[in-house]
């Protein structure tokens, strides 16, 4: 009987053993993935910040091309606005799907 008990004994000891290392485990996880999340954040606010100083510097400069340059001149800067502007558009949709 006494070893009967002991063989259990043994067994869940060794179950409460893998649970404490599966805890671990998970809890070092969740860490990584808060950091992580922290870190896509602040990106995702750096992105939006600076998405929002290009469209302003854009707007500016849409106004002040349109009243001094030729219409060539004017092609080109808007192509290469539309440019930058997609390229932050891209960021930004990179960094929602992350999350």
């Amino acid at each position: 009987m006494d070893a009967c008990y002991q063989d259990i004994i043994a067994n869940l000891e060794e179950k409460i053993h893998l649970l404490l290392q599966n805890y671990e485990e998970l809890k070092q996880r969740n860490q990584f993935l808060e950091k992580k999340i922290e870190k896509q954040k602040e990106e995702l606010i750096e992105v939006r910040n600076s998405f929002s100083e290009l469209k302003s510097q854009y707007d500016k400069l849409k106004i002040a091309k349109t009243l001094s340059l030729s219409d060539d001149e004017k092609k080109i800067a808007h192509r290469q606005l539309s440019i930058l502007v997609r390229n932050v558009n891209d960021c930004i949709k990179l960094i929602n799907n992350n999350e």
